[in-house]
């Protein structure tokens, strides 16, 4: 029987979660505990944020990538995952949780990375605090809410089904139609899947309805003072492309980078021309070059699947 075809630089998921430690609760305010998973390495710190529904494990082929090399972190967001429930859901608070758990970990002037939903969270933050560097993937400043996200939240919301396993089988239809490229393996939407299972606690699907619905960053996007780097996947059917350009446009220090073959998950898609993309940030973090030439630079050597840079 052939092995799955799995795209240049992937690891399994099961293969990445047995070989880290466990995540454990960090207290980051009185009723507050966020589930989080902190790799010791050199600075500067990578702190990942996932989006709505989504999972401290979402970034597991980078977990893999930089373990030992660069400092990580991932979490789950209050009320998702094993993390403690926030008394009141909102953007604001969730920043300031994630402000906590950096000063909870001694980690100041981090590089943070937003997938999705997850994107509002860092921008709100970078507009706030120090910050090294931002990555921003399949989201933006504004319009993160698909048309058909809202009723279908509302009826899983008002009929509870989001207890009933069954409505699994939804959100894979889901991943296929509108979260994946379509020459992604399938292998690798079910072990993404695998990693993500959908949250059966009503916390995590008010996350999205109470703090992200609405989400609109851009009249002080400015504030923003920290090289960014904006990647998404032209078959992204959640967010639109055109959301992640005029996001890299208004923010000052900011490279787009539309990476081929890939949808609303690049970084799972496409892990080698990804990662290389983070390192091209992490370089021009550390030796304080200039982020579009890094990155075209690392285009260029390694060959990736980027199609557009500016």
């Amino acid at each position: 029987m052939a092995s799955p075809s799995f795209p240049p630089g992937y690891v399994r998921f099961d293969d990445v979660s047995e070989t880290l430690p466990e995540p454990t609760p960090v207290p980051v305010s009185e009723s507050v505990e966020l589930e989080t998973l902190h790799l010791p390495g050199p600075d500067p710190a990578i702190v990942f944020v996932h989006g709505g529904l989504g999972s401290l494990w979402n970034p597991y082929p980078q977990l893999d990538a930089f373990e030992g090399t660069h400092e990580l972190v991932t979490y789950a967001l209050a009320g998702n995952g094993n993390s403690t429930m926030r008394q009141e859901q909102s953007l604001s608070g969730h920043v300031a949780d994630l402000l906590n758990l950096l000063d909870e970990l001694g980690i100041t002037n981090p590089i943070i990375h937003g997938h999705s939903y997850g994107t509002a969270l860092a921008i709100e933050y970078a507009k706030r605090h120090p910050t090294a560097g931002l990555v921003l993937h399949a989201g933006g400043d504004h319009d993160l809410t698909p048309a058909w996200e809202k009723p279908l939240l509302r009826l899983f919301l008002a009929l509870r089904l989001y207890k009933i396993p069954a409505n699994d089988a939804l959100i894979r239809q889901l991943a296929y139609s509108v979260g994946f490229h379509e020459e992604t393996p399938s292998v690798v939407v079910e072990d993404f899947l695998q990693s993500n299972p959908l949250p059966h606690r009503r916390s995590a699907w008010t996350t999205v309805t109470e703090a992200f619905w609405g989400y609109d960053g851009r009249p002080d996007i400015e504030r923003v003072d920290a090289p960014t780097l904006v990647i998404h996947g032209p078959s992204d059917g959640i967010v639109p492309i055109e959301v992640a350009r005029g996001t890299a446009r208004r923010i000052p220090e900011s490279v787009f980078c539309r990476l081929q073959r890939t949808g609303h998950v690049a970084m799972i898609e496409r892990p080698n021309a990804y990662n290389s993309l983070l390192e091209a940030l992490i370089k021009t973090v550390r030796e304080d070059r200039d982020l579009e030439m890094t990155v075209r630079e690392s285009v260029d050597e390694n060959g990736s699947e980027v199609s557009e840079v500016r």
